[in-house]
């Protein structure tokens, strides 16, 4: 599929986001605990949801 990215669905955006949301979680208890620790591929996997969204948002925004 080389760089084409299919229409996505404001459900699609929904989930994308909510797979955010529990990454901000599970980061946020591991930083708060006791002895803080961070998981790297949990940020990265935070990074390409973000990016997917924010795509996917400005794809789906009216053009001026």
């Amino acid at each position: 599929m080389l760089g084409v990215q299919p229409m996505l669905k404001e459900t699609d955006v929904e989930g994308i986001l909510e797979n955010c949301r529990a990454l901000i979680n599970q980061i946020t208890a591991a930083l708060s605990a006791e002895e803080p620790f961070l998981i790297v591929s949990w940020v990265a996997e935070l990074q390409l949801h973000l990016e997917f969204a924010a795509s996917a948002l400005e794809k789906a925004a009216p053009r001026r």
